[in-house]
């Protein structure tokens, strides 16, 4: 098989099942490659990639002074040792990327994404060579305090927000147990929403602990007074909308969905811990516009 034809079933291979890749395969070039074939191709060569990726991640990155937005998650990916296991995944694109085509609706011209099977610490080793390259940097995840210990460890001068959306979301789910009447509960998280866009989220605090709980209502005052007294800091959302700055991070779980989940979470998939990483480093380049790294890796190994 030349390197040419071996680029193109990489390619074929990270965008669809093994099986479904070789049926197109032979339909549309008259080739018979087997899902097998595919599937040693695309190990190899994601293997490869990653590696190298590794070894020239400084070279390839460029002091950009834009405003970039870099957003982290996790989510989970099925594998045969250890059944579920976390996939990090970090999105990351500049401001004047970014284009509102309505009211509702946006959309991202360009992103490079980063994605680790395992442990923070690994997974942002891979992530600082291209986060230290931007001079202005606006970090936005959900409440997980892996995400923001290494954060403040690496970028303790960046903006930090918490994930709007996340926040309000836990408020509702209180809510919901706390207050029964449906009037009584819609209006008091409208009273709660004025007050986080109008910086007064340590209020908000004061109003949940003060409501009277029992049982399951307990549990989550609790869940919830912790989660907000630990991201007081990062929840100035009139100070980010006055500012033009995104408060919620929507990109990442499209990131989410269209990088890891529509190849690697389909019917009756599972991966090894290695085949995962693997696939997911083909499809992070990919969806990142940088598939001519993996077109030279093959067709120019040297």
């Amino acid at each position: 098989m030349t390197a040419y034809w071996q680029a193109q079933c990489v390619y074929m291979g990270q965008q669809q099942v093994f099986e479904q890749a070789s049926e197109v395969i032979e339909k549309l070039m008259g080739t018979q490659v087997t899902a097998k074939q595919l599937e040693r191709l695309c190990h190899c060569y994601g293997q490869l990639a990653g590696e190298w990726q590794a070894q020239q991640a400084d070279a390839l990155c460029r002091v950009d002074e834009r405003l970039h937005y870099a957003m982290v998650d996790g989510g989970m990916v099925l594998t045969r040792e250890d059944d579920w296991k976390e996939m990090k995944l970090a999105r990351l694109f500049a401001d004047q990327d970014h284009f509102a085509q309505s009211t509702t609706r946006s959309m991202i011209h360009h992103s490079d994404y980063v994605a680790h099977l395992g442990g923070y610490r690994a997974f942002f080793n891979k992530l600082l060579p291209l986060t230290d390259s931007l001079s202005d940097l606006v970090w936005i995840a959900d409440g997980a305090r892996w995400i923001w210990d290494q954060v403040a460890t690496h970028y303790p001068d960046s903006v930090q927000i918490l994930d709007y959306y996340h926040c309000k979301e836990k408020l509702c789910e209180f809510a919901k147990e706390t207050i029964k009447d449906p009037i009584e509960r819609s209006a008091w998280i409208e009273e709660q929403e004025d007050l986080f866009f109008a910086d007064q989220a340590p209020v908000v605090v004061a109003n949940v602990s003060m409501m009277t709980c029992q049982g399951k209502a307990r549990q989550l005052q609790r869940s919830l007074l912790t989660y907000y007294e630990n991201n007081l800091s990062r929840m100035r959302y009139k100070t980010y909308r006055d500012q033009h700055l995104l408060i919620g991070s929507g990109p990442m779980e499209a990131a989410h969905r269209h990088v890891i989940q529509h190849r690697m979470k389909l019917s009756g998939q599972r991966w090894t811990i290695q085949g995962a990483q693997q696939m997911a480093t083909l499809r992070c380049l990919n969806k990142s516009g940088r598939w001519k790294l993996v077109k030279d890796l093959i067709c120019h190994p040297n």
